[in-house]
């Protein structure tokens, strides 16, 4: 026979009324403090020391080296001059600002090259013919950067973006050709 309905609401609140009072009128029990912890001397590192004698590597092989990278900033920066020259051709000229994040892109992509790749440490020892690719690509970064921080016309950028693609595959083709590893038939 089922259940009368009234009855078993009672039973339901009766019971959770059970519940609740078990619950909020149970002792707390808390955990003891954990002592904080120390530093042992075993887990201390050691000193870090720092040999005279040893010279800071310099990024002369292809996995670091300071002219694939050279490569990299003056192509990219190519690409982003070809796409600034494109935008430039629309009713904004020069100062649309798809031209003028593209300029700003390059601008960082050659500081990069100047500031961090070609640094005179890192092309100091550099074969000559090495040595050669990056001093071009020094001039090369400096003075597209110059006309691109001037930039007034559109034909300022394409002349911009023409002599740098010029000069970015004179660099490629000497690295390619000439480096160590270039086999040859």
């Amino acid at each position: 026979m089922p259940m009368n309905p009234q009855i078993l609401a009672s039973i339901v609140q009766i019971s959770g009324k059970i519940a609740s009072y078990i619950v909020s009128n149970r002792p707390i029990r808390l955990k003891p403090a954990e002592p904080a912890p120390t530093i042992s001397q075993e887990i201390l590192p050691e000193p870090i020391t720092v040999d005279a004698t040893v010279k800071e590597s310099k990024a002369t092989g292809i996995e670091a080296g300071c002219l694939p990278c050279a490569i990299g900033h003056t192509g990219t920066c190519s690409g982003l001059l070809n796409e600034a020259v494109r935008f430039a051709k629309g009713e904004d000229g020069v100062k649309s600002l798809e031209v003028i994040d593209r300029v700003s892109m390059c601008l960082d992509e050659l500081n990069a090259l100047e500031r961090v790749d070609l640094r005179p440490e890192q092309i100091v020892d550099l074969p000559p013919w090495q040595k050669t690719l990056a001093n071009k690509a020094l001039d090369t970064s400096r003075s597209t950067r110059h006309r691109l921080e001037g930039l007034k016309s559109v034909e300022d950028l394409e002349q911009a973006a023409a002599g740098l693609q010029v000069v970015r595959n004179e660099i490629g083709r000497g690295w390619f050709q000439q480096r160590p590893s270039a086999g040859t038939k």
